[in-house]
């Protein structure tokens, strides 16, 4: 069993071609708007940090990540956990997913671009976990970009 998509046709009978809804500024529930966000944290050498970038609007989308001074080595990983009243598992700050497992990061900018997008809302918390994997203390420096819906 496989799903099936039926093409839009206009008066004419001709296909009218159409963009998948997150690439529109347009969704179901309102308009996007694109606010980027940056972060930054001095990591210890040979140790791990936590940020916690708590997302600061009511419904938003994420699709991108970037780090502007990577270092050759280090290691990250990306998780998602619940707000702090446990909307959706009812347990405050309870972990329910993970989209990245110790990605080993190159020297200078890297970033991570899906193609498709995930859900937040207001209070989730998106948890990087840096891996600093050299013998010298150094300040991570990135950027999250969200897409507030409106």
């Amino acid at each position: 069993m496989g799903i099936h998509v039926i093409p839009k046709k206009d008066a004419s009978g001709e296909i009218v071609s159409h963009q998948a809804p997150f690439k529109s500024k347009a969704v179901g529930s309102g308009k996007l708007f694109r606010r980027k966000h940056g972060f930054n944290k001095l990591v210890a050498a040979n140790s791990t940090e936590e940020i916690d970038l708590i997302v600061p609007y009511n419904i938003c989308k994420i699709n991108q990540v970037e780090f502007t001074n990577a270092v050759d080595g280090d290691t990250v990983s990306f998780k998602v956990h619940d707000t702090s009243t446990g909307l959706f598992s009812t347990v405050p700050r309870y972990m329910l997913n993970q989209f990245g497992f110790d990605v080993e990061l190159p020297n200078g900018f890297y970033t991570d671009k899906s193609d498709y997008d995930a859900d937040l809302v207001l209070d989730m918390i998106i948890k990087i976990v840096y891996t600093n994997n050299s013998n010298a203390p150094h300040t991570i420096r990135g950027n999250i970009t969200y897409h507030e819906v409106k």
